[in-house]
This record gives structure tokens, C-alpha cells and sequence, in this order.
């Protein structure tokens, strides 16, 4: 599998309303969600090694985007850099999922999570494009369902071939 078959989508409605979800891509070079495992380890004084157990995960991504093309995720970015929202306002949803795990045509078994939104920075490089760079911290479990990438709507449940 290519990085080109794992896609993240953004809701750009920020919970305002039905979700309006924007592609991650464009702008984007790299883009990795980091799962965050806490870990509790213990060794006991009978015990050579000891044992570790996970505790949970809170997944983040960070996405650096160079403001070279002018789409719904470039105009949600700029709109977070300059409000640089807080608590609720602060707070979407992403979508991930993969090319192979497709049901139908245009339908694939995808992961929601909720988030907040953190503003890191912006700016760069002399004679480069602006970069901006947010964090989207996740909150609480993903929700298993589809994505449809023709009408960009996630279906909470499961869906098998032929529904």
C-alpha cells in the first residue's frame, strides 16, 4: 500500500451544522497519525523483566500545509490560524481510511474520531510558500463506519457488499 491509498478528511464545519468534509492532501508532503499509547509498567522484586500494559491511546496528527492551493481544507486552516478558536469552537472531527478497504464503489470502512484543534504556527521560509502547521488531538474512541468520497458523508455502523 501507498501513502496515497490512506486518506484523512477533515469536518470543516467544526460541529456547526451537517459535517462538510475537506481531503488532507493538497500542500501536504508528509502526514502521520501518531497513537500515543500510555503505558503502565511494572517490576516486582521477584521479576527479572518487567510487564507492561496499555492503558489507552489518544491518537493525534500533525499537518504541515504549504499554502499553495486554494481548497475547503487551505480555507479551514486560514480560518483556524486567524480565530485561533478555544474549548468547544476548537473542536471537529477527522476521518481515516484506507483505498483497500473498499465495500463499493466510492465506499470504503472508515474510522471517526473526535478532536481539538490546536493552531501551532505560521509562516516560513524566505521566497518559499507559507506553511501552517495544526494538531488534531484526538478525543475519546473512534467511531467504525463508512466514507463515501462521492457525496464526502460518513455512516456511523457497518455496511457489507450489496447494502
Amino acid at each position: 500500500m501507498k501513502r496515497h491509498e490512506l486518506l484523512h478528511y477533515v469536518d470543516t464545519s467544526m460541529g456547526s451544522g451537517s459535517p462538510t468534509w475537506a481531503l488532507l492532501g493538497n500542500g501536504i508532503s508528509s502526514l502521520t497519525e501518531e497513537m500515543n499509547p500510555d503505558e503502565e509498567t511494572n517490576q516486582w522484586i521477584n521479576q527479572e523483566n518487567g510487564d507492561s500494559n496499555v492503558k489507552s491511546y489518544t491518537p493525534s496528527v500533525e499537518v504541515e500545509k504549504q499554502d499553495c492551493v486554494d481548497d475547503d481544507a487551505q480555507a479551514w486552516i486560514d480560518k483556524m490560524v486567524d480565530e485561533l478558536p478555544t474549548g468547544t469552537l476548537a473542536t471537529t472531527s477527522y476521518v481515516r481510511f484506507r483505498l483497500k478497504d473498499k465495500i463499493s464503489e466510492g465506499i470504503y470502512t472508515a474510522y471517526k474520531r473526535n478532536c481539538a484543534v490546536t493552531v501551532n504556527n505560521t509562516g516560513g521560509d524566505a521566497g518559499g510558500n507559507v506553511v501552517n502547521s495544526v494538531k488534531l488531538s484526538g478525543k475519546g474512541s473512534a467511531v467504525k463506519g463508512t466514507f463515501n468520497v462521492k457525496t464526502k458523508t460518513f455512516t456511523e455502523g457497518e455496511m457489507s457488499e450489496g447494502n
